[in-house]
This record gives structure tokens, sequence and C-alpha cells, in this order.
């Protein structure tokens, strides 16, 4: 009877592990180390806190409390920021907040035909899902995250 018991105990266990699907990664695990990365890439541009001004740019495919609570994380530390968005209604009600509470400015608006983005610093979370693991193309002052 023992024997048995630990045999079907040990079979569902095995069951369950090979049931499980692969955990896929998440847009907001690692949107907690986005302060740090941030903090990083700016000191690397020898940008001081004070003069950073700060471009992000939406993954419209993304929904909008995702980059929310993004920007809830970052608005913190920040003077100024530029969100580049096609869905601008979206985030409105938290520039309002961000105003309020932290005296941050949020600029709405979307990306120009020229492609030129204000800010010395931008964080494009369009390509996130391709440089989860890795710090990954810094090109003059762009983080693609």
């Amino acid at each position: 009877m023992f024997w048995k018991k630990l045999f079907l105990f040990h079979r569902k266990k095995n069951e369950d592990i090979a049931e499980k699907p692969a955990e896929e990664k998440s847009f907001l695990l690692y949107t907690r180390y986005a302060p740090q990365i941030l903090t990083w890439f700016r000191r690397e541009k020898g940008i001081p806190k004070k003069d950073l001004q700060l471009a992000v740019i939406d993954d419209e495919e993304q929904p909008a409390w995702k980059v929310i609570r993004l920007l809830e994380i970052l608005m913190t530390d920040l003077n100024l920021l530029y969100l580049i968005t096609k869905r601008g209604e979206a985030f409105e009600e938290l520039a309002e907040q961000a105003y309020e509470e932290n005296g941050l400015l949020i600029l709405i608006q979307e990306e120009d035909e020229d492609g030129n983005i204000p800010g010395n610093l931008v964080l494009d979370l369009r390509d996130w899902e391709k440089h989860l693991d890795i710090i990954s193309e810094v090109s003059y002052n762009t983080l693609i995250m």
C-alpha cells in the first residue's frame, strides 16, 4: 500500500512538471529593473540627473496599463518626460496625476515624420521582447529595452 501511494505520488509529480508550459518572459518582470538600467545609461552618457529628459517610445502592442505601470516606476526620479505614442488619450490621466503628485511634466506627442525624438535619453519599448536578457543596442543616446 505504501509503495503504491509513493509510486502514484511520484507519477503525479512528474505529470505536473511535464504539463507546465514553458514560462514566458513578462514585460512587467523587467520593469522593476528599469530605474537601475536608466541610471546606468544616464551615468554612462554623462547626463546629470537634473538635466535628464527621458523620451519613452510606447509599444502600442502592449496594453496601456503595462506601459503606465512602467512610467509610474520611472517618474519618481524625473523632471521631464516625453511620451511618444499614437494613443495619447490612454495616458492623459497619468500625465495629470504625475504633475499633481510629483510635479513631473509629461509631454505626450506622436513621432514626427522625420523620426526626430526629443530628449537626451530614449527608452524604446517597441522591441523589448528581443532584448530582455541583455543590455542591448545602444546607439547614440538610445536604449532599446
